[in-house]
């Protein structure tokens, strides 16, 4: 099952220990997934916060694949 976050420094915790990092837009929403060794773990965001999201683990040369 599907780990859901409300919180921005959460999902980083768990993002920062992730094999993979995938984002889904789905209309004005778009939803960001973790993939750790053990859970995937998914928050729903708005578009401006996260695509800075994005961008910054873009920057850490994290592989980011987006759907």
């Amino acid at each position: 099952m599907p780990i859901e976050v409300d919180s921005v420094d959460e999902w980083r915790r768990y993002a920062d220990a992730a094999v993979e990092i995938r984002v889904k837009k789905v209309g004005d929403v778009v939803k960001l997934k973790a993939r750790t060794k053990k859970a995937l773990v998914t928050i729903k965001l708005s578009e401006g916060d996260a695509n800075q999201l994005i961008q910054e683990y873009k920057g850490k040369g994290r592989s980011v694949r987006e759907f």
